[in-house]
């Protein structure tokens, strides 16, 4: 005789097919909404990415969320769905630093962009930097900056015409990636908007090396705090890339009043970002 399915069994499986089901309907309700939404919109946004917005999602969902449930696997899905509603009101494409040896900033642009989003492979740094200076893709996805680089490609984030730093990758954790772990930020055309946990990029120009020491302390007398400095020397000048710790406009009156001294040519705010989930806030979630 053939043994009967377990019903309580059967009855937990009705249960999350009713659910999965509930999901699904709220997907599509989610849909009917961005789609009024878009329309309020009209014609005036050019630039479809909000990262002001869906990081105060994922920070809302990370306050709520509890239980074993991983908050990465859930902002993963967060992620893929918000991804795809972009891509159902506007085209947009990006360009990623990927090749035979580098695959890591290829995942992490995956796992942050989704799978709806047309990604490109470029085998330099400066290749897929190139492609928005071109606007043959609005985003590049770019090995964060970092001390001691012989070739950095922050460099060119000057000027009307160029495009600045809007987002670090991994927000919410890292999921399978090819190779060696690291962060990513992702480069655009889009105006900064603080989050009220923000980074700040700060690009100044010296006629001589300044130390880092040097900088930090005309930084901190105007009030600015750098959390990491990189420089680079130019053909009649040296560059200097600072991160500041919290949010910075470009008329910020700081700014103002930082010793502009004989060796200081310029200054100019290059991007930023919303400060990431890290790892002691992922463990307080999970």
């Amino acid at each position: 005789m053939t043994e009967m399915p377990d019903p309580k069994l059967d009855d937990l499986r009705q249960q999350i097919d009713a659910i999965d089901d509930q999901i699904h309907d709220l997907i599509l309700k989610r849909w009917d909404v961005v789609r009024h939404v878009a329309k309020a919109k009209g014609d005036s946004v050019k630039f479809p990415v909000r990262p002001t917005r869906e990081v105060s999602m994922l920070r809302r969902l990370a306050e709520r969320h509890h239980g074993p449930f991983p908050f990465s696997a859930l902002a993963r899905m967060w992620h893929e769905m918000i991804a795809a509603f972009t891509m159902l009101q506007a085209d947009y494409s990006i360009a990623v630093f990927a090749n035979a040896e580098e695959h890591t900033l290829w995942d992490l642009a995956r796992d942050q962009f989704g799978s709806q989003v047309p990604l490109t492979a470029y085998p330099t740094v400066r290749d897929a930097l190139n492609q928005v200076f071109e606007g043959r893709h609005q985003i590049a996805v770019l090995p964060a900056p970092r001390e001691g680089e012989d070739d950095p490609w922050w460099v060119k984030l000057s000027g009307a015409n160029a495009p600045n730093i809007i987002m670090r990758l991994p927000f919410a954790g890292t999921g399978t990636i090819r190779g060696e772990p690291q962060d990513a930020v992702a480069v655009a055309r889009h105006k900064l908007e603080p989050t009220g946990s923000d980074r700040t990029y700060l690009l100044m120009e010296t006629q001589t090396p300044l130390s880092r020491t040097g900088l930090n302390a005309i930084l901190q007398r105007a009030g600015l705090h750098p959390l990491l400095t990189a420089s680079a020397p130019q053909e009649e000048s040296w560059v200097h890339l600072v991160e500041l710790g919290d949010f910075v406009s470009p008329d910020d009156s700081r700014l103002e009043l930082i010793e502009v001294r004989d060796a200081v040519v310029r200054i100019e705010i290059v991007g930023g970002y919303a400060e990431i989930l890290g790892p002691d806030r992922q463990s307080e979630i999970d």
